[in-house]
């Protein structure tokens, strides 16, 4: 699996369990995280993640293309009495060839594998459930993924507005060989904010954000201290199609680019990012030029240009088991101050039971 920036395979569930026709698997997944940001600027909070996720869920294969996946997402804060979050979880899977079709909760997160600006790591720990339609495809030369999220239901006279976020990922390889790959990355996402059945006078809001870019992959060799070097270099665009903008433009075009080592004692990434004009929904808090700190609401830079510089690694300590460190300190060249954030986690995800075959 290949990633748009941050190689994040250890918060990806794996392609589904191999069931055969009308036997039922008990899948899990489960997730302890603390994630502990130390910002101080007008732009992001500095907090604390510490909780952890569980997803049982029950399959069953009802015939060799079709798959229902049933259960329930649920998360506790540490420090907080109680669940924070339960809902339930349910999945009709057609998969043929290399194509799937999804209705329901969607592979969502970081399994859309877009680059950090347009999706935020942390909406991995606080958002995680996905609701909607998804296509995705997985062929030798290409990848796609492309779905809609459906995040707030409405009904007639609803005070809130309906939400929908729907998204796509298109990848074609253009050039393989043992030691060199170049792959395309054109990504986007629309947030829509609004309805026709609601009541609230809220305005319509309409944002538009693509990415066009590529990625190039070095493979020095299995026996080499230095396992890949990959190079990601992306224009980020933001298009406001509101009936009422928020801001005081509507679009603009951004910069990010991406460098990264990767070894047998971890993986080191430099990242660099520069814009004029930048809101999101959902990508990355410290990208965007529009504040999302609680005691600054409203504050807003004219530009951003920030260095990152990762240092992760992941351990696999079983075949279903990941453990992962990460340390991310960065930059900010306009404001002439370094912060950082870091976190560990741990990942499992397994078949933990399967029936006997019931096919005669």
């Amino acid at each position: 699996m290949a990633f748009a920036q941050l190689d994040n395979k250890a918060f990806c569930s794996p392609a589904a369990d191999s069931l055969e026709n009308k036997q039922f698997a008990v899948h899990f997944e489960h997730l302890n995280y603390l994630r502990n940001n130390e910002y101080f600027t007008k732009i992001a909070d500095g907090y604390t993640l510490f909780g952890l996720h569980a997803i049982p869920e029950l399959h069953y294969q009802v015939s060799p293309e079709f798959r229902l996946e049933a259960g329930a997402f649920v998360r506790i804060d540490y420090g907080n009495k109680g669940v924070k979050e339960i809902q339930p979880t349910f999945t009709a899977r057609y998969s043929k060839g290399n194509h799937q079709i999804l209705m329901g909760t969607l592979d969502g997160g970081l399994q859309h594998q877009l680059i950090e600006p347009l999706y935020d790591f942390e909406n991995q720990l606080t958002r995680r459930i996905e609701n909607g339609f998804q296509y995705k495809f997985n062929g030798k030369k290409a990848s796609l993924d492309a779905w809609v999220d459906w995040r707030n239901m409405i009904y007639s006279n609803s005070p809130v507005q309906e939400e929908i976020l729907a998204g796509i990922r298109f990848e074609p390889v253009l050039l393989e060989t043992r030691l060199l790959r170049i792959t395309l990355s054109e990504q986007g996402t629309v947030y829509h904010k609004g309805g026709q059945i609601d009541i609230s006078n809220l305005p319509l809001t309409t944002w538009f954000h693509n990415s066009l870019g590529t990625k190039i992959d070095i493979n020095p060799g299995s026996g080499s201290f230095l396992k890949k070097i990959q190079v990601q270099a992306f224009g980020v665009n933001f298009l406001d199609n509101s009936n009422q903008k928020k801001f005081k433009y509507s679009k603009s075009l951004s910069s990010y680019f991406n460098l990264s080592a990767e070894t047998k004692w971890g993986t080191v990434m430099l990242s660099y990012w520069q814009t004029s004009a930048f809101p999101s929904y959902q990508g990355g808090k410290l990208y965007r030029t529009i504040s999302s700190n609680i005691k600054n609401p409203g504050y807003q830079e004219e530009t951003r240009k920030l260095l990152f510089i990762r240092i992760m690694k992941d351990w696999k300590i079983g075949p279903d088991l990941w453990i992962t460190a990460r340390v991310e300190p960065y930059f900010d060249l306009r404001n002439n101050l370094w912060e950082f954030s870091h976190g560990l986690y741990i990942n499992y995800r397994g078949q933990i039971w399967k029936s006997k075959t019931t096919n005669p």
